[in-house]
């Protein structure tokens, strides 16, 4: 199971992605749909931006 490292305190996110099998398994199942075509690379991006825009992400 592939891991995201985090360092000092990390994020909620990543903490949960690496303490729970279940949730992880299913972060990387979609990330692989997503990667693998499922969506154009255009809406991808642009799902990302809306994302980052609604939640304040730093990317």
């Amino acid at each position: 199971m592939a891991r995201i490292p985090y360092t000092g305190e990390g994020s909620a996110f990543r903490r949960l992605l690496n303490h729970s099998p279940e949730v992880s398994a299913a972060y990387w199942k979609l990330r692989d749909a997503l990667d693998g075509g499922a969506l154009s690379a255009k809406l991808r991006l642009l799902s990302f931006l809306a994302t980052d825009l609604q939640n304040g992400c730093r990317y």
